[in-house]
């Protein structure tokens, strides 16, 4: 082999490390932007249950139609349909037991269809969410004290009894 062929081949080899690399970084690079952006999601969610403050989620819900899988944009929408109706019935005044529990499966499905965005061979799967998973929330106050502050919580928090049906402002949020 030729030095001429040599060097045209170590190039060649070189450019496609470096294209493999800059590939796995970009990938890298995006699924850490989703974690963020599913974070700050959550967070709405979280908001949305526990202080009846929907508009944080209804934002959040339409940004991630620039970066939400399918899957999680119909989960969202099903969350949305879900709360919605659970408002109604609390506007009318009727027993609000059926649609709350519509909207802790509509959340499990949407923390769900998240995980498995950022994480496809989870093995949580949508019977375990239904039967074992929990919507736990706290006191409005200490959410929003949490939101405001942006970071951990570093004190434990009263997650253990969370309300039974939380109050909805203006019952759509």
């Amino acid at each position: 082999m030729t030095d001429a062929a040599v060097a045209i081949l170590s190039a060649l080899a070189g450019f496609l490390v470096w294209m493999t690399q800059r590939y796995f970084e970009r990938r890298a690079t995006e699924r850490l932007r989703k974690e963020r952006l599913y974070g700050t999601l959550l967070s709405a969610c979280v908001e949305f249950v526990g202080t009846g403050n929907g508009a944080p989620f209804i934002i959040e819900s339409q940004r991630a139609w620039l970066y939400a899988s399918d899957a999680v944009l119909e989960a969202i929408n099903e969350y949305l349909k879900a709360f919605v109706a659970y408002g109604d019935a609390q506007g009318r005044g009727v027993d609000c037991s059926e649609t709350w529990e519509a909207v802790k499966d509509a959340e499990g499905r949407l923390r769900l269809s998240i995980r498995r965005d950022l994480h496809p061979k989870t093995g949580i799967s949508g019977q375990w969410v239904k039967g074992q998973w929990e919507m736990m929330t706290s006191r409005p106050e200490r959410i929003r004290e949490y939101l405001r502050r942006g970071s951990p919580a570093t004190q434990e928090d009263d997650t253990s009894n969370p309300p039974s049906q939380p109050t909805p402002k203006g019952g759509r949020g």
